[in-house]
């Protein structure tokens, strides 16, 4: 099957032949839902099934249900569909997706099964037989990195494990310049993200720090326990809580910040680095997930263990104290993120899709 180029959209004749299942992304949280909002960006027509959305569980169990009737409309009155690309993650959803994995397979679809999630690893361990069962259903896998990739190579030995990078939108860059220096958090508030191990560094060197540097920090979770943290440790001039951020606040978060902290115990491609990485900022995160192939240690951030406090103030403190530094990493950022973009994974996709539909 040929396809014409065309450097916006994925061709139309293609794009008809996917069906995409996930998380509901017109009210994006989180990175699964962001990746989604921006294939509706690229795909003409885009042909998506909701299957969870942010609620109680009896919200959730009505969506589900409303997706399962969605999905075998499709089914059954869309020959055209050739494909089926859900995207998934561990726990609750992957037992949701196992589902619609069979139902595609019985309609004879090829499936796609794109892994975020960052606990998948210790997930499969609990389950290993009905993961690795699920998995030899799918004709693809689609990791987030090459670690990732390693991992369901060497674990599952599935024949077809690809890696797609984690698209983010274009940057639109309008930098805001600040009197100090802006640190910026965006994620889940809990220990899963190091949040509070940030909280201690600055509580513990809040006069080193009082005056020169402000930590803003958005995300849902644990709030009250991070407010309480602050008002505790007279971090109110250091530390300040923005809500969830998205949208036009995030796009100015991003352009005022200096410097992107992210110290999380584990993950699968925060699409937060990515998004701070586009807008030249040098980042500090940590050896988890795919971290390490897209932030390299002394070129564009710093990169420490989880929990290493010690690490943390001195990544910290090397861009705070050296401004010439941050710019020079902020710009590998920059450059290092361009496969991120949308024509880049716009491309990646195609070789997917193209591949599984000449297959037989």
């Amino acid at each position: 099957m040929k396809i014409k180029k065309n450097s916006g959209k994925i061709n139309f004749s293609l794009a008809s032949q996917i069906l995409f299942l996930g998380i509901d992304w017109k009210y994006p949280k989180g990175g699964v839902a962001s990746v989604e909002k921006v294939y509706s960006t690229i795909f003409s027509p885009f042909h998506f099934v909701r299957t969870v959305v942010d609620g109680n569980s009896i919200q959730k169990i009505g969506i589900f249900i409303e997706a399962f009737i969605h999905f075998m409309f499709v089914m059954i009155c869309c020959p055209e569909i050739k494909i089926v690309h859900i995207h998934g993650a561990s726990y609750a959803s992957f037992w949701r997706k196992r589902i619609f994995i069979y139902l595609s397979k019985l309609f004879r679809k090829k499936v796609v099964y794109h892994v975020h999630g960052a606990e998948f690893q210790s997930f499969a361990t609990k389950h290993q037989k009905v993961v690795h069962l699920t998995l030899k259903k799918c004709d693809c896998v689609i990791a987030l990195s090459e670690s990732w990739k390693n991992y369901f190579e060497s674990e599952f030995f599935h024949p077809c494990v690809k890696v797609v990078k984690n698209v983010i939108e274009s940057p639109q860059i309008n930098k805001i310049k600040s009197s100090q220096f802006i640190l910026l958090f965006l994620g889940r508030i809990g220990d899963r993200k190091g949040i509070f191990d940030l909280l201690e560094v600055l509580a513990k060197n809040r006069l080193l720090y009082e005056g020169k540097l402000q930590l803003i920090f958005g995300g849902d979770g644990e709030v009250e326990k991070a407010k309480e943290y602050i008002k505790q440790n007279k971090l109110d001039n250091i530390a300040f809580y923005q809500g969830w951020v998205s949208g036009k606040n995030k796009i100015e978060l991003l352009n005022r910040a200096d410097a992107y902290v992210l110290p999380s115990y584990n993950e699968g491609l925060p699409v937060s680095i990515l998004e701070s990485m586009s807008y030249h900022l040098p980042i500090i995160s940590t050896n988890v997930g795919g971290i390490p192939e897209i932030v390299k240690d002394g070129v564009n951030g710093f990169i420490i263990e989880p929990g290493n406090k010690k690490g943390l103030k001195e990544a910290i403190d090397h861009l705070l104290f050296n401004r010439e530094l941050r710019e020079k990493m902020g710009v590998a950022s920059a450059d290092m993120v361009k496969d991120h973009l949308p024509d880049s994974v716009k491309k990646q996709l195609e070789n997917l899709y193209l591949k599984l539909l000449n297959d037989k």
